[in-house]
């Protein structure tokens, strides 16, 4: 198989996977480079699933809901693979890993010709949080992350016009930290959107009574200084 890192085709490795904890079934194998260890694919079902290769050319493109085995397989590869070990997050810009999302939580996935090159997760409001026992207050953005190479054109601001239109008129969390990267999508988005300025908050501990602020008023001490 073709390997990214070293530029050429090379022999790789199986590793045999077990995703039964995340609701996946079936005969799961990953494949690695044998020369660097780089990531090369998913097999599933003695189907190869290679995210850098058209998945399904019949999808249109934007943000679908996850809810086939092979989507959740694919939500699997950005956010346990190619994000902690190919777009690796930085502590100086707010970014942190991911865990696989909980059962209940909504996985959507952005379609780009054929391919899913980002995701985000929502909590929904009423969800319980089992270390604190406390309960989501609003329906929250928990992740969102997009591959590095289709950065800047434009889909973190649909992350969020895809929220909305989900939960019109409903205040919407996100989860803290807020990287740098959402700031600036947010700073965009309310700059034009002045109607949604006391919808949107930062959260943690589920966004209850002390634990919340307005993104917005975030910004704003952020323009000032």
């Amino acid at each position: 198989m073709f390997c990214k890192k070293c530029g050429v085709c090379q022999s790789f490795n199986q590793q045999n996977l077990n995703l039964t904890k995340f609701h996946i079934d079936g005969k799961i194998v990953k494949i690695n480079c044998n020369i660097c260890n780089y990531f090369l694919a998913i097999i599933y079902d003695d189907k190869i699933i290679d995210v850098n290769k058209i998945i399904d050319e019949n999808i249109e493109n934007g943000w679908r809901k996850v809810q086939l085995n092979r989507d959740k397989i694919l939500y699997y590869i950005l956010s346990q693979i190619i994000y902690p070990q190919i777009d690796t997050p930085k502590k100086d810009k707010y970014e942190c890993y991911y865990d696989y999302c909980d059962k209940n939580d909504d996985v959507y996935l952005r379609w780009l010709d054929g391919k899913p090159v980002g995701f985000y997760t929502i909590k929904h409001k009423g969800t319980e949080i089992i270390s604190c026992e406390k309960i989501y207050q609003m329906n929250t953005i928990d992740t969102a992350y997009i591959r590095s190479e289709y950065r800047n054109q434009g889909l973190g601001i649909e992350i969020l016009h895809d929220v909305i239109k989900h939960y019109q008129d409903q205040d919407i969390g996100f989860s803290k930290p807020i990287s740098d990267g959402m700031f600036q999508v947010l700073k965009k988005f309310l700059i034009k959107q002045k109607e949604y300025r006391l919808r949107f908050w930062e959260i943690e501990d589920g966004g209850t009574e002390g634990s919340a602020k307005l993104v917005w008023f975030i910004l704003k001490k952020h323009f000032k200084n």
